[in-house]
């Protein structure tokens, strides 16, 4: 029996890396919540972190662009929180998301496509 528990740990720790956020697990309140972009041009821009039991690692986003949804899930890695999202209703992820929490009420979100430049936005808490 322990050699199972010791198997089954090992299996959820190769899973989901080394700062494992488990299916039962809250996402670190530098991320949890609603976020709403102070970039300019992109005022209408929010993102929402949540724990979702039904994504791996239980780490899940939406990024809305004035009505264009973009949701994923994710995993953290060391300081940041990495995303793989596409268009809501597609499968295949199409950008790669890296979040960084500036403090507790600020976020760098940097959001990197297949090919072309990156783009760059800033969030604040939406209180």
């Amino acid at each position: 029996m322990l050699r199972l528990a010791m198997t089954v740990a090992a299996c959820t720790v190769i899973r989901c890396g080394s700062a494992f956020v488990g299916p039962d697990s809250v996402v670190p309140d530098a991320f949890a919540g609603t976020w709403r972009s102070v970039t300019p041009s992109f005022d209408f821009v929010r993102l929402t972190v949540f724990s979702s039991s039904g994504e791996p690692c239980g780490v899940a986003a939406r990024l809305t662009f004035s009505g264009v949804a973009w949701e994923g899930n994710g995993r953290i890695a060391g300081d940041s929180l990495v995303l793989q999202m596409s268009a809501a209703g597609s499968t295949p992820p199409a950008r790669t998301v890296v979040v960084h929490a500036n403090d507790a009420r600020t976020l760098r979100l940097q959001m990197r496509p297949e090919s072309g430049a990156p783009l760059d936005l800033t969030f604040v808490r939406d209180d």
